[in-house]
């Protein structure tokens, strides 16, 4: 059966394990460093999404979070 929470949680919890393993991501070596830009577009794109259906960061458990911190404090190769 359909249940509006049980897809809520699904969303926030995925969320919360990306933007986890992106964090722990530090960027050593270039297979690090493509992980880290698809954290990044992964992350980035759910932010998009739930703009355009009228969303706030917070209302996908993303406030205060910027994706593209995910790119600006990584090690180069």
């Amino acid at each position: 059966m359909f249940n509006p929470d049980d897809y809520r949680f699904l969303l926030i919890d995925s969320i919360e394990r990306l933007r986890s393993k992106a964090d722990s991501n530090h960027g050593e070596d270039l297979y690090s460093q493509g992980r880290q830009m698809a954290y990044y577009e992964i992350l980035n794109e759910i932010l998009i999404n739930a703009d355009a259906v009228g969303l706030t960061p917070k209302d996908v458990g993303m406030e205060g979070f910027d994706p593209e911190s995910l790119l600006s404090t990584r090690k180069a190769a």
